[in-house]
């Protein structure tokens, strides 16, 4: 292989990973903004949390077990009472059993609910726009780099 078709192939990807992720983050952003936008709002409350254990092994060889707490709740929409688990979990728990939290939900479907907070409705885009913020520009610079060498 020639000197720059490596940087310009791994930037190419990066930056193309880079662009893909931002083109997530706006898809994301906008479902997210328009199920806010047009969701009832209400109080529920944090009924249980569920406890969702995963186990790595770090660069020592050693196990390492982390615990995320996943709420859920439970709210009255038109008479009914309706109950969901957060996609969003925290350690420790961002919440306690039986405290009260906002939710948002579909008034045409109950049953479609999140717990109205910007990090619980915007993790995903905040988490996929980062890491298209990142890979663009490195990858786009080492795609620019490895062209001005071949």
């Amino acid at each position: 292989m020639h000197n720059g078709r490596l940087p310009t192939l791994v930037g190419g990807i990066f930056a193309l990973a880079g662009l893909v992720l931002l083109c997530v983050t706006i898809v994301l952003a906008v479902s997210t903004a328009s199920f806010l936008a047009s969701a009832e709002r209400t109080d529920g409350t944090v009924v249980e949390l569920t406890a969702r254990t995963s186990t790595t092994r770090n660069s020592d060889g050693y196990l390492r077990r982390s615990t995320t707490w996943y709420p859920t709740v439970e709210f009255t929409a038109g008479g009914r009472q309706y109950s969901f688990e957060s996609s969003t979990g925290n350690n420790p728990p961002a919440y306690a059993k039986g405290e009260s939290v906002p939710v948002a939900y579909d008034p045409a479907d109950p049953s479609d609910a999140q717990i109205a907070s910007f990090w619980s409705a915007y993790l995903g885009p905040v988490i996929t726009g980062a890491l298209g913020l990142v890979f663009t520009p490195v990858g786009t610079l080492l795609f620019l780099k490895g062209r001005r060498r071949t």
